[in-house]
């Protein structure tokens, strides 16, 4: 991979190198809601901590590893991607939850980096089909002409509107297998459903894509011919739509399911750029049954 300036004639990688290459791979442009969101935008690199999102425990392991980059795939600020909002509360910034954020990346000297749709197209959709032992999709729609990301219009380019195949199997025995495979000790289950009932046809809501502002993908999916729903993360009004569709929803978490396709991601930013260190932060899922 090509990098940028040098010093005393060694080339260095700087954060601009690594949004052309993810640019170059993704096939456009950055989206909207991606890019630099705190600190400096163009500084050579050494190291760099991915991470799902830029907690403090994130944070803080970026700064252990003596790095100068968090790139993390969800927003760093609440409410959800409030840098780009037009209409952002007035006081934002001064939410705990931010400031401390912001508080430790610039007390480590830290720059935040945002990849977000962008990964999703490269390798997190199809990392968590991989995860639920799922093959090659038995329908995948032509995303020739499509670029719009705004997944709340339910436009998401359609090489991520997948439905995979799996041979016929009772409900409840596909969800004690997605159990196994998330390793989650529990899972939420929507819909009145039987136990016996035989799903073939399986729709992916990675992420949060299984959540109310995005059921315009799930009906994607339902338009596909899918029979059961896995989703990363839902809420009441996206499983009612799932549900009221006739079809069973099986929530994970939303980091659960994405974070198998951003350790694929630092894999492949590492063979990339060889002379710079990446590692993987994981982060577990916020919430246990009791």
């Amino acid at each position: 991979m090509k990098t940028g300036r040098s010093t005393g004639g060694r080339p260095t990688t700087t954060i601009s190198d690594m949004i052309r290459y993810v640019e170059s791979i993704a096939g456009h442009k950055l989206n909207q809601d991606e890019g630099v969101q705190c600190g400096a935008g163009d500084r050579p690199l050494t190291g760099v901590t991915v991470a799902w999102m830029a907690t403090p425990e994130a944070i803080e392991a970026a700064h252990a590893n003596r790095h100068q980059l968090l790139l993390v795939h969800e927003s760093l600020y609440y409410p959800y991607d409030v840098v780009t909002s037009p209409n952002p509360p007035p006081d934002w910034e001064s939410w705990r939850v931010n400031r401390q954020r912001r508080e430790l990346l610039e007390r480590h000297g830290l720059s935040c980096l945002r990849i977000h749709g962008s990964a999703d197209e490269i390798c997190i959709l199809d990392a968590f089909a991989v995860t639920l032992g799922l093959d090659k999709p038995v329908v995948s729609q032509d995303p020739a002409g499509v670029s719009d990301t705004q997944a709340s219009a339910g436009k998401l380019p359609l090489n991520l509107t997948k439905v995979y195949g799996i041979a016929p199997r009772p409900l409840a025995e596909f969800v004690q297998d997605v159990k196994r495979r998330v390793g989650m000790s529990a899972v939420r289950v929507a819909g009145n459903w039987e136990a016996a009932r035989m799903v073939t046809r399986v729709g992916v809501p990675w992420g949060g894509m299984g959540l109310f502002v995005n059921v315009g993908y799930q009906q994607q999916l339902l338009e596909l011919g899918c029979d059961v729903l896995v989703a990363g993360e839902s809420d009441n009004y996206g499983f009612r739509f799932a549900v009221e569709s006739g079809i069973p929803m099986i929530e994970t978490s939303h980091e659960l399911s994405e974070n198998p396709g951003l350790r694929q991601f630092t894999g492949m930013l590492a063979h990339a750029f060889p002379k710079v260190e990446f590692r993987f932060f994981e982060n577990t899922c916020i919430w246990r049954t009791e």
